[in-house]
């Protein structure tokens, strides 16, 4: 059986505050070496998670842009590829999303939103917790908008509601909404479980996230690892507890301690497969 562990970055493997993942950086290798897959799923922009796998040192497969698109998909197919990418067929430009935007969202709707690109540099910097090049790359957006929502459950529902009339999606994250089509990290998982099957490999996929735009990804996994958020209330999904495992402590500790129970798990579910 395959390990493939599915994981959202901010506030799953990053730590909230700082971003840092360095406590467990040598744990990463070692599953990574192991022959377990790390596929990184993040509403962050293609740019970030570049500069993650730098961190890290490996070229690792992942998606960008709440599942806008996947790069380095070679990895997943195991096949030399000419184009190692694909984009979701749902995926929209930035230009096309505001053109959206603009024409179908009310003004009065319009006024309880503040997007990062309308944000003076304090602001933005505050909104993301970043500064220098870091904060550049996450403003740098092909597929999707940040934007924070200042308006009631009533308005944010309503706003919902049009914008899915118009193939758009509004989306929680750890510190902002999301605005793109409607496409999501779970996207990739029946695809990433077909490639994998192709070439003999019985995948067994492990959720790992802490916000709400994680759910659809937690619930399309084989086991869900829900990581704590600071100050917020534990994400609550719609799977058996035998499914789920909660971590008890926040990233990048709680990360490594959900991923460990997962495998154990693993391990068992595979030699009450086999014996």
């Amino acid at each position: 059986m395959k390990n493939i562990i599915i994981t959202d970055l901010d506030g799953s493997l990053l730590n909230h505050s700082n971003f840092s993942f360095s406590e467990i950086r040598s744990e990463l290798l070692f599953l990574l070496d192991s022959q377990t897959q790390i596929i990184p799923a993040s509403s962050k922009t293609k740019a970030e998670m570049e500069m993650f796998c730098a961190e890290l040192g490996r070229d690792l497969p992942f998606i960008y842009e709440n599942g806008a698109g996947f790069q380095n998909i070679n990895h997943i197919t195991l096949e030399k590829s000419s184009k190692p990418f694909t984009l979701s067929p749902a995926a929209i430009n930035t230009e096309k999303i505001w053109e959206i935007w603009c024409e179908n969202v009310s003004d009065e709707l319009k006024d309880q939103c503040l997007f990062s690109h309308d944000m003076n540099f304090k602001q933005q910097i505050d909104a993301f917790g970043l500064t220098g090049q870091n904060l550049e790359n996450a403003l740098a957006r092909e597929f999707s908008f940040n934007f924070k929502f200042f308006g009631n459950q009533i308005q944010l529902h309503h706003l919902k509601k049009i914008l899915n009339s118009k193939n758009l999606n509004a989306q929680h994250g750890g510190r902002l909404m999301t605005l793109s089509g409607k496409h999501d990290k779970a996207d990739y998982c029946n695809f990433i479980r077909t490639r994998q099957k192709i070439h003999g490999f019985e995948p067994f996929l492990v959720g790992v996230g802490d916000s709400e735009n994680d759910e659809e990804m937690l619930e399309n996994c084989d086991l869900a690892c829900i990581i704590p958020r600071p100050h917020k209330p534990l994400l609550s999904i719609s799977l058996p507890p035998e499914r789920t495992i909660v971590a008890g402590s926040v990233a990048p500790l709680g990360w490594l301690e959900a991923i460990r129970k997962a495998l154990s798990l693993s391990q068992i579910e595979e030699t009450l497969r086999y014996g």
